[in-house]
């Protein structure tokens, strides 16, 4: 299991977000209007990942990706005493 940062996911979801427009051909303006947000407030989320997370949500309804974050919340069966431990084993 890997661990990351704060830092390290927001720039992870940038980088994603500008390959996922730039894959539907789609400028930051276009992209900034499909999504109902302000053009200065699509790029800093290109940029850095930073942003609301109602922005992030518009984005993802416009990339059509919407549905992977019911993937992310789904439940796990495993407990997070049995993450520690995992981790644990791989120190």
């Amino acid at each position: 299991m890997e661990l990351y940062t704060h830092l390290d996911i927001q720039y992870l979801l940038a980088d994603k977000i500008k390959a996922l427009r730039k894959e539907k051909k789609m400028t930051q303006k276009q992209m900034s209007h499909h999504a109902d947000i302000p053009l200065s407030t699509y790029a800093r989320i290109e940029q850095l990942g930073e942003g609301s997370l109602k922005d992030f949500a518009k984005i993802l309804v416009c990339l059509g990706r919407a549905d992977e974050i019911g993937k992310i919340l789904q439940s796990t069966d495993v407990t997070p005493i049995e993450v520690y431990e995992s981790m644990k084993k791989q120190s």
